[in-house]
Parts: structure tokens; C-alpha cells; sequence
């Protein structure tokens, strides 16, 4: 195992999907602030079936490393009107002049379908489309459900899925072993759908011992209860 380096993606736009409660944020925010050090980078929730999003938490987190982070107009409020900020063309202009881009996208077939609105867009640049997924959520418990879903997803935005990241955990209770017992999920996962496991995450202080990269999250959302 070795740690995660975020170099490969600078100066590129990053689509992060997967299925609701998979992670998405707490990776889509850890990108970012490691695409921060190779320039300019822009985050973007681009959930606009949830205007609830709890971007605010992840633009705390992020102010100190210089990180843009677009949310929808209406977040944050109890008004739930479906909105796209300008300020995601003014990204993805300066993605164009070498800009790092993440666009975190809200859950499952649904949330991917609004990428449509950018979709030309997005194919013009190449992006690099991550897929993440947690072992241990309702719904994806098996490797053949998160391809299921994973397919879902493609088929509503039009982009196809180039890179996985294993986000597997049960909350703070997750260990070390939890995590590895994965790997073979993981690896299962990855053949099938013909994309590279970009890196498993972790957020205690013990990293699990699995195959290729590792990054350590932090838990940039806000707890509701």
C-alpha cells in the first residue's frame, strides 16, 4: 500500500458519482484539497435533486487551501428550487486554461441525469469519472449491486466511469479490518467494470493494509443528529 498522490489528476475536471450516503462529499472535498497545491481548483456540488446539501461544512474546511467551492444558489435554505450556479461555466472555462475542477454530483441515476445541461461540456475536457462505493450501504452490500448502480449512473449522464474509489466503512466504528475485508469486493468490482481502483479511504489513525493506494478522508459534514 502506499499513500494516494493527487498529481495525476491536476489540471483536469473530476466527476465524482456513486450511490446516496456512499461518501461522495468527504472524497470529493479530500480531492480537492490536494488538487489545491498544484494550482487553481474549483469544488462544485452539482446535487441539484438535494438543495440540502451541506456544502457550507465542506467550504470551512476548504477555505484555508484557497479552494473555490460553488454550491447550488438555493443550498443551505429551505427554498427547493433545482438551480446551476454561473460560477460552474466560469470553472469549467478555467479548466481549459489548466484549472483542477471537481464536480461532486448528487446520488445515484438521478443526481447524474442534471449532468446533462453540462454534458457536451464535460466530453470536450476529458474528464475523469469516479465512482465511489461503500461495501457496507444498503443497496450495494454486493460487489454485482454497486455495478448495477454504477451502470445506472453512466447511462443517465452520458459519461462512463474510468476509476473507482473504495469508501467502504460503518461510520466511526469502522476498523482497519473492516476496510480490508473489502478488498476483495473491491477488486471484484473493478474487473468487472473494467476500471482502476484509484485508492481505498480510511479516517482512523491505523491504515488498512490492501492492495494498491490509500488517502486518509476527514469528516467534512455536519452531523444532523
Amino acid at each position: 500500500m502506499r499513500e494516494f498522490s493527487a498529481s495525476a489528476l491536476a489540471g483536469r475536471v473530476v466527476v465524482v458519482t456513486g450511490h446516496f450516503g456512499c461518501g461522495k462529499t468527504n472524497v470529493s472535498a479530500e480531492l480537492a484539497k490536494r488538487l489545491s497545491s498544484y494550482g487553481q481548483t474549483y469544488l462544485i456540488d452539482y446535487d441539484n435533486v438535494n438543495p440540502y446539501f451541506r456544502a457550507a461544512d465542506t467550504a470551512r474546511f476548504l477555505e484555508p487551501y484557497g479552494v473555490k467551492v460553488v454550491i447550488p444558489e438555493f443550498a443551505n435554505t429551505n427554498v427547493d428550487i433545482p438551480a446551476v450556479s454561473p460560477l460552474v461555466n466560469t470553472a469549467l472555462t478555467d479548466a481549459q486554461n489548466g484549472a483542477s475542477v471537481v464536480i461532486d454530483v448528487g446520488g445515484d441515476m438521478l443526481g447524474a441525469i442534471s449532468l446533462g445541461y453540462l454534458h457536451e461540456k464535460l466530453l470536450r475536457l476529458d474528464p475523469v469519472v469516479i465512482y465511489v462505493f461503500n461495501a457496507y450501504r444498503p443497496l450495494t452490500g454486493e460487489w454485482q449491486d454497486a455495478l448495477t448502480v454504477m451502470k445506472e449512473i453512466e447511462a443517465a449522464c452520458g459519461l462512463t466511469v474510468t476509476a473507482l474509489v473504495n469508501n467502504s466503512n460503518i461510520g466511526a466504528e469502522t476498523t482497519s479490518a473492516d476496510i480490508e475485508a473489502t478488498a476483495g469486493y473491491a477488486k471484484s468490482l473493478s474487473d468487472a467494470a473494467g476500471a482502476g481502483l484509484l485508492f481505498t479511504s480510511y479516517m482512523n489513525n491505523d491504515p488498512p493494509n490492501v492492495p494498491g493506494d490509500i488517502l486518509k478522508l476527514k469528516d467534512t459534514t455536519k452531523k444532523l443528529f
